[in-house]
């Protein structure tokens, strides 16, 4: 049994892509801009732009896993999927 439909693994795969390299990218576009400046103590902002990055792709990722646990247990709770038997209808049902 597959544990998850294939495009709930591509959004799923997507989404933990993006929630790595936006961050990633952001911060090393601020760094750029902090390391083509001369500032004082830029080593210090340096490094508060990386844990700032890497607190928000382990915040990302956790949202991520909370979201793939709740896809999960919908699909347990659904069960799979069963035909059943046509049953013919004589005439089509009337409202009051």
């Amino acid at each position: 049994m597959k544990l998850f439909p294939r495009a709930v693994r591509n959004r799923l795969a997507w989404a933990a892509a993006a929630s790595v390299a936006l961050p990633w990218a952001a911060g090393a576009w601020v760094k750029h801009g902090i390391e083509s400046q001369a500032a004082f103590d830029a080593a210090r902002r340096v490094l508060l732009i990386d844990y700032l990055v890497a607190g928000t792709i382990f915040a990302a990722l956790s949202m991520l896993l909370a979201v793939a646990v709740g896809c999960w247990v919908t699909a347990v709770m659904k069960g799979p999927r069963r035909m059943a038997d046509s049953f013919p209808v004589d005439s089509p049902r009337r409202g009051p």
